[in-house]
């Protein structure tokens, strides 16, 4: 599958993202949408059980359902967060797989046996699940984002002291700086993330 780099906040929002979906034959808009919400739904997928391939399955027939809809006119933003329409999108494509995984054992078993998919997570855990996902997807997009305003040097004090938990004097060494730069790297950071997170939970 082609990639793309995920669009930058300030140049393409969530809504100008999902009205260029309107127009079935911009394959790079597609391109764009399907690399901003694709991963959320295989890890939560994934982490039903479901293998890396059918993960990507749902995934994928989730999307494409979630694509149809919107450009049926389907969505209605008043009614509820756009996160909550693709969750219900999702939450259906998992028991068609389910429903397709039983027909595939009665045709080469003769019978069904016990499906641990059978135990699957009720709808409101499941959500919770999708919820935290989608929270994560969120905080990645945000230190994207802020990995674009900052300076390398900054961004790389902040990954190796905050992120990965190294000793400030064992980053100021490497990245030949002072402490005090790399406990300011960390407080920046921190500061703009607090400030981002509000704006792209709302765009997301």
């Amino acid at each position: 599958m082609e990639r793309h780099e995920p669009p930058s906040l300030l140049t393409r929002t969530h809504t100008s993202l999902l009205e260029a979906l309107k127009d079935s034959t911009d394959q790079t808009r597609w391109g764009q949408y399907v690399d901003r919400y694709r991963p959320t739904l295989v890890r939560c997928a994934a982490k039903l059980g479901l293998s890396a391939a059918d993960a990507e399955d749902v995934a994928q027939n989730a999307l494409m359902e979630f694509s149809r809809s919107y450009r049926e006119g389907r969505y209605d933003r008043d009614k509820g967060r756009l996160r909550s329409w693709l969750f219900g999108i999702l939450h259906h494509q998992i028991q068609n797989w389910r429903k397709r995984r039983r027909v595939r054992e009665v045709q080469v078993q003769g019978e069904r046996s016990e499906d641990p998919f059978d135990r699957l997570p009720a709808r409101d855990e499941l959500e919770t699940l999708f919820e935290a996902e989608w929270r994560h997807a969120v905080l990645r997009q945000c230190l994207l984002e802020i990995r674009r305003e900052v300076t390398p040097e900054t961004y790389r004090a902040f990954q190796r002291f905050a992120v990965e938990g190294r000793p400030s004097e064992e980053v100021a060494a490497e990245l030949a700086i002072t402490r005090n730069a790399v406990f300011l790297a960390k407080r920046r950071v921190l500061a703009r993330l607090k400030e981002l997170t509000p704006l792209m939970e709302e765009i997301w």
